[in-house]
């Protein structure tokens, strides 16, 4: 007798769950399938879903505004989550930062979707305004950002890598397309077939 009461209440425990798997669903709730009633956000999470510790804005030469937001791993640039990021420091009286503009340009056309690159002058000597000159004299066809308008992006990737802009140029940190730091490369000259083989195994 026990055992018919406790299969009779577990049998309508059982319809209580399954009535409810598939309320919003049209059809029959036990032929709809589980992945069915799983919710798309849970089966596809959004590239940003570390904890955010700081958060800064910083402006590109076009005038284009960007939150950067710090995570314990790396950093993610809004409006370009998704994407693995190359983000350089450079000097605008350095030749070897002159030198990498090609690279960096054959980089972001090579992979127009999945990369997204980023620069930073750190040396501070020209304003926004000069900083466009540079870009435009110099056919960087890519975002850079001038040291007044940085944020505290200098801030940020001392907290990350230990890099202070004593140390020289140029430097690059590539992020992942989840944000994290996956390669930090102290100041030296660009090697963009070590770059490109570093693309490769993150997309």
């Amino acid at each position: 007798m026990k055992y018919n009461k406790l299969a009779a209440s577990l049998f309508f425990t059982g319809m209580l769950l399954l009535s409810g798997c598939g309320s919003s669903d049209s059809g029959d709730a036990a032929t709809t399938p589980p992945a069915a009633t799983t919710p798309p956000a849970a089966t596809t999470p959004p590239a940003n879903t570390q904890q955010v510790l700081e958060s800064t804005t910083i402006v590109t030469t076009d005038g284009e505004v960007i939150r950067v937001d710090r995570t314990a791993g790396g950093l993610i640039f809004e409006g370009h989550e998704g994407k693995i990021v190359l983000l350089e420091i450079y000097g605008d009286t350095c030749p070897h930062c002159k030198d990498a503009i090609p690279a960096y340009n054959r980089l972001q056309a090579k992979y127009p979707n999945d990369v997204y690159v980023i620069t930073m002058e750190s040396y501070g000597q020209l304003n926004n305004a000069g900083l466009q000159q540079y870009v435009a004299t110099n056919g960087m066809q890519y975002d850079t950002v001038s040291k007044e308008n940085s944020g505290n992006m200098f801030s940020f990737i001392q907290t990350l890598t230990g890099y202070n802009t004593n140390q020289g140029v140029p430097v690059l940190l590539v992020l992942s397309r989840d944000g994290d730091l996956a390669e930090y490369l102290p100041p030296q000259v660009l090697n963009e077939a070590y770059v490109d083989g570093l693309i490769q195994g993150l997309l």
